[in-house]
């Protein structure tokens, strides 16, 4: 008995000398302020030219196309992109490919690999209600421009043209290649972005980089955090559409059996609703995100955050209950979102469905996350039908050249920010450019409050008028400097 109370001693002096360690460490690595100008600052006349060039592009309601859907609103936008960029439209190539659009400004050496900025023409759809400013008007009104597309992302698209079409008025001529590409259909994750990609491969075309939507700057991005963060995306999720199916001999409602279809599917979802089937842990993504924030946050986040050795099983315990954007940081993510059974109400239906969105991580693969569904649903006598499958991405090396190069262009264009790695729990088209390069990264360098987060694919989606012309000088000095 001594020596267990020696060992529980000994134990609790390890603990509180971790504990002392890591008090120290949280104090050590608390950032300093910074007291530096942009280099690249921005004019009143700037902003405002961008936000009605913004306005005219949002006037357009390029809703997603499908394979074979008529392009009519995405030639009008193009029309806008060439009346507004003249000098991209005369002296950069242009790659028509069924309206997804490739341009290529050929740099000093064009045997190097080249850098590609990217972003997308289409938009979701958007109903008239709720919104207080038309939905595809483009109105400017307290310093925002508002409508669908402002934030997603027409707004990345209009300040990558803005960038070299001043460039080029310039006189500049870039060290490598550089290549414009936007998709038609990015939103349904349609195959634009595929053709573009099949052309660079055809022709021969490696990529130093590639920069696209995903992360941006932001407001609070964690508890305690206290200066805009610069998340840049090295990893996204992927993406899967399951159906889950039960069935039985239907009948009349008024005698009904024990185990309906949709009484099995209820106790299927309860169970993963109750608990997570995926394996729950700290990517190097997430790990990396929380050493980069760390020395901003307030002292007792930045206890936590920046000792993950010591507190690791706390903040794993934590993280899913705080919020679900947290929990999809550690694992797979599953979520119900249709279901369809009888078409009358007094039918017991011979088959009934759902129909989930799982969005795998890069610690599980789709095919893992899905045979793990399908055994549990087997319990429930429940059949699986795959609909969709795409596991992660391949992650970025936030270590390589070319990361390091974008965080020191935050750096310089935006001093007093935190600039960290970002693991994406959305998709884009990015994940489909790392057959042509390996450094495939989702970044905006544009200010996204609270409320513009919450607005995308939302009501009044709108963007800031001064983060938009930021935006635009922090591509010109990226473009400028990339040797």
């Amino acid at each position: 008995m001594r020596y267990l109370l020696y060992l529980l001693i000994a134990a609790v002096c390890v603990c509180a000398v971790l504990f002392l360690v890591a008090v120290i460490n949280a104090i050590r690595i608390k950032a300093k302020p910074v007291d530096k100008k942009s280099a690249a600052p921005f004019t009143k006349e700037d902003e405002d030219k961008y936000a009605r060039i913004l306005s005219e592009m949002i006037k357009v309601p390029t809703v997603s196309a499908a394979e074979g859907d008529d392009l009519t609103e995405f030639r009008k936008l193009q029309a806008v992109l060439k009346e507004s960029f003249p000098l991209i439209h005369e002296k950069l190539e242009r790659t028509d490919l069924d309206g997804n659009l490739l341009y290529r400004w050929k740099g000093k050496n064009s045997d190097a690999d080249g850098i590609l900025l990217m972003g997308h023409q289409d938009v979701v759809p958007a109903s008239e209600k709720g919104w207080d400013h038309p939905p595809f008007g483009g109105e400017i009104a307290d310093g925002r421009v508002y409508g669908r597309g402002a934030m997603d992302c027409k707004c990345t698209v209009m300040a990558e043209f803005a960038a070299v079409e001043e460039l080029l008025e310039e006189g500049f001529e870039p060290e490598r290649d550089v290549y414009l590409s936007t998709s038609v259909n990015e939103e349904i994750s349609g195959g634009g972005a595929e053709k573009i990609v099949e052309y660079l491969k055809n022709n021969g075309i490696r990529l130093a980089a590639v920069m696209d939507e995903g992360g941006a700057i932001v407001e609070n991005a964690m508890p305690g955090m206290k200066a805009l963060t610069a998340a840049a995306g090295v990893a996204e999720k992927g993406t899967c559409n399951i159906k889950f199916i039960a069935r039985s001999k239907g009948g009349h409602s008024s005698t009904p059996p024990s185990n309906t279809p949709f009484a099995r599917l209820a106790k299927f979802i309860c169970r993963i609703e109750k608990k997570n089937p995926f394996e729950k842990k700290f990517n190097e993504p997430v790990k990396v995100m929380f050493r980069h924030v760390a020395p901003y946050l307030s002292f007792p986040f930045r206890l936590l955050l920046g000792n993950l050795w010591f507190f690791k099983p706390l903040i794993g315990y934590a993280m899913p209950k705080i919020s679900g954007e947290a929990r999809a940081f550690l694992s797979a993510t599953i979520v119900f979102t249709m279901s369809s059974g009888s078409k009358a109400p007094n039918v017991i239906p011979d088959e009934a469905y759902v129909i989930a969105n799982i969005r795998p991580s890069i610690n599980q693969s789709a095919g893992e996350c899905i045979e793990i569904l399908r055994q549990i649903a087997k319990k429930y006598d429940i059949e699986t039908e795959v609909m969709f499958e795409s596991s992660a991405s391949d992650v970025t090396d936030y270590k390589s050249e070319e990361f390091r190069y974008l965080g020191d262009c935050v750096a310089e264009v935006f001093p007093e920010m935190c600039f960290t790695p970002y693991y994406c729990t959305g998709g884009t088209d990015c994940r489909k450019y790392n057959t042509v390069s390996e450094n495939c990264i989702r970044f905006t360098p544009i200010r996204m409050d609270d409320q513009q987060l919450a607005a995308m694919h939302a009501v009044n989606e709108n963007i800031s008028t001064d983060a938009v012309a930021a935006g635009v000088k922090f591509y010109k000095y990226y473009i400028r400097n990339h040797k």
